[in-house]
């Protein structure tokens, strides 16, 4: 298999190692503005300088080293129908055409064709061509604004208020500046929230995602100084970030597919590549700040060194429409990216310096960026230079690692050294947290079908109560709880109770396993849903106050009982009410403090069937208002 990759950064340097691991043996070419020298060593083919957004550069040489696959790293090819010559050419391409890469390369356009797909989620915007729209638009959006270019500035053309643009007048400086040169603009209204980053690979119709990432744009530590094309960025182990719930990673997923399906819809031109959701997480759920039609440089290098799955053969499923029919498994590990850069970066970074680059130590991965080599040595070209990737359990060891290896870089370069760190993450954490309050991280232990966790899913993913379903974990493979929860976005496991033999674990050990899932994910609080076995004394100690039961009676009456059962017994005991109950797990079965009940009467006719559909619609509700109650017992904590 011969694949060409376009473009020569620290992207395309991540995005060849991960051909490279390829059981397939791919053998590489690729076509560069600059020679990069890891990329170079990764190809088995050619390397060749040019104008990388020429289409019939490309396209010849793509023929001549008869290409099967091309891949395009930058968003300029595309803008220039680089991915158009090539289709034309016969070689797939992973890379939109042109007619879809709009939705990067034309800001009016990603929000006129956003505006028709998912308008829930779009700021207000306003297209402008000329200083009298532009004052109108600011006299609607008041102080919270934000004036982007319409055209590929490589993240440097938006300007933010209260971040570059300090007063009106220095806005209409800024428009009036790019209307000389451009014949349109956009304001549009200025996002409260964190935001973050979210790739998929899509087919044209279907998507798979990769783990949710934070950029940092500007240059130095704190988000201080000029926006650059990105200082760094990092995952988190869970899937997650530490500042978003499971919902925010939903709504993106649904997002994303959603603009998938639409462009094609909307242009009759298949989206095929790689889809970057810009998203911010804010008070009311997660609005789109922009989109762009590639790899994230630098979120594909947290990415793509956790990809377990075969790159090459994910590539080839993107370009032939059959996506649903691989996967793409990422490692649970966390990474932070961090970029060095020379002196004088974004503006005019300096040319020529030497740079001193070790070997990898474990847990760090570099990947070569704007530098060339020159009699031997490797020198700055002016943009930023190099990453280094840490990876480890956590982003406290991710981070660390790639300091450790960065100290010992020489060349005079500098880095945004706050990038991961644990100060600011809390910062992040703290950020969101007065934005929507407390939220409540709940894991979900449960057998069965876990109907009525159908109220609290609806509720956490339409932001009315401050929680997010993290995980969902059962005893038994073929749960339809399960299901329905990975129907949600939510990550469902199985943990078998039962050895490798066929023998029965250890209740305490068994149970140890469930702490130890709940305990990755950062759960604060467990649900127990139509949980068929009983926990262990040490399990109930660990999560006192923390593991809640749901059951479908009054209790104290018919404890002990379960499901049906339950109802039978409530209907041969003549009883004219029932309902149910949350309360504490402990170590006696359905004995421990009552935290809420909810009732209902028992009606003429009423069958255990009735019954039970009408009391699981009051375990529904009880779900939602314990959840908020524990947020609110865990508020009182924080403050009190």
């Amino acid at each position: 298999m011969r694949i060409l990759i376009i473009g020569s950064g620290a992207r395309e340097h991540a995005l060849a190692q991960a051909f490279a691991r390829s059981p397939r043996a791919p053998e590489l070419s690729c076509l560069g503005s600059h020679l990069n020298p890891g990329v170079r060593d990764l190809c088995s083919g050619q390397y060749r300088t040019g104008d990388i957004t020429d289409p019939d550069l490309a396209r010849e040489m793509a023929r001549e080293i008869q290409a099967d696959l091309a891949c395009i790293g930058p968003e300029a090819p595309l803008e220039t129908a680089v991915a158009d010559a090539l289709w034309d050419a016969g070689v797939p391409v992973v890379g939109p055409r042109q007619a879809v890469a709009r939705i990067e390369t034309s800001k009016a356009f990603c929000r006129e064709l956003l505006q028709k797909i998912c308008p829930e989620a779009v700021p207000a915007f306003y297209l402008v061509s000329s200083l009298e729209e532009a004052e109108r638009a600011l006299d609607e959006l008041g102080d919270h604004y934000v004036v982007k270019e319409d055209g590929l500035r490589g993240g440097k053309g938006v300007k933010v208020s209260g971040e570059h643009l300090h007063s009106r007048d220095e806005a209409l400086a800024f428009c009036r500046e790019v209307l000389e040169t451009a014949p349109q603009l956009v304001i549009e209204e200025k996002l409260v929230g964190e935001e973050f980053s979210l790739l998929s690979f899509a087919d044209g119709e279907h998507c798979l995602h990769m783990p949710p990432a934070q950029d940092h744009k500007r240059a130095y530590r704190d988000d201080q100084g000029p926006n650059t094309g990105g200082m760094g960025s990092y995952t988190d182990s869970g899937g997650s970030l530490p500042f978003l719930g499971r919902q925010d990673i939903t709504a993106a997923h649904r997002l994303n597919e959603r603009v998938v399906r639409g462009l094609r819809e909307i242009t009759g031109v298949p989206y095929q590549g790689i889809l970057y959701g810009g998203f911010m997480a804010t008070a009311r759920g997660v609005s789109i700040v922009e989109y762009n039609a590639r790899f994230g440089d630098p979120e594909a290098l947290n990415v793509l060194p956790l990809l377990e799955g075969d790159l090459a053969e994910i590539c080839c499923a993107l370009v032939e429409g059959r996506l649903k029919e691989v996967s793409a498994s990422f490692r649970p590990e966390a990474t932070v990216c961090k970029y060095l850069v020379p002196p004088g970066y974004p503006q005019g970074g300096e040319r020529g310096l030497v740079v001193d680059v070790p070997p990898p130590a474990a847990g760090t991965e570099c990947f070569l960026g704007s530098l060339s080599l020159r009699e031997g040595q490797l020198v700055t070209e002016g943009s930023r230079t190099l990453a280094v990737t840490g990876s480890g359990a956590t982003l406290e060891e991710a981070e660390a690692r790639a300091e450790s290896w960065i100290a010992s870089v020489g060349g005079g370069l500098f880095h945004r050294s706050d990038i991961g760190t644990p100060e600011l993450i809390r910062k992040r954490i703290g950020h969101m947290e007065a934005i929507r309050g407390r939220t409540v991280r709940v894991g979900v232990l449960g057998s069965t079908r876990g109907t009525s966790l159908e109220g609290l899913f609806d509720a956490v993913e339409g932001f009315s109560v401050p929680a997010s379903v993290e995980v969902v974990l059962s005893d038994r493979a073929d749960a339809v709880i399960l299901e329905r929860a990975r129907e949600r976005g939510i990550p469902a496991r199985a943990i078998s109770p039962r050895t490798p033999r066929g023998g029965r674990k250890d209740r305490t050990l068994f149970d140890r396993e469930l702490t130890r899932e709940f305990g990755f994910f950062g759960v604060d609080v467990i649900l127990c849903v139509g949980y068929m076995r009983i926990l262990s004394e040490e399990f109930c100690r660990t999560w006192y106050g923390k593991a809640l039961n749901i059951h479908p009676s009054l209790l104290p009456d018919f404890a002990g009982s379960m499901d049906g059962a339950v109802h039978e017994a409530v209907l041969a005991a003549g009883r004219q009410e029932t309902g149910c109950t949350v309360h504490l797990v402990t170590a006696e079965v359905d004995a421990g403090p009552v935290l809420l009940q909810k009732r209902c009467p028992v009606l003429p006719g009423d069958t255990p069937e009735t019954l039970k559909s009408r009391v699981q619609a009051l375990e529904s509700q009880a779900l939602v208002e314990a959840v908020c109650r524990v947020r609110d017992e865990l508020v009182k904590g924080k403050t009190g």
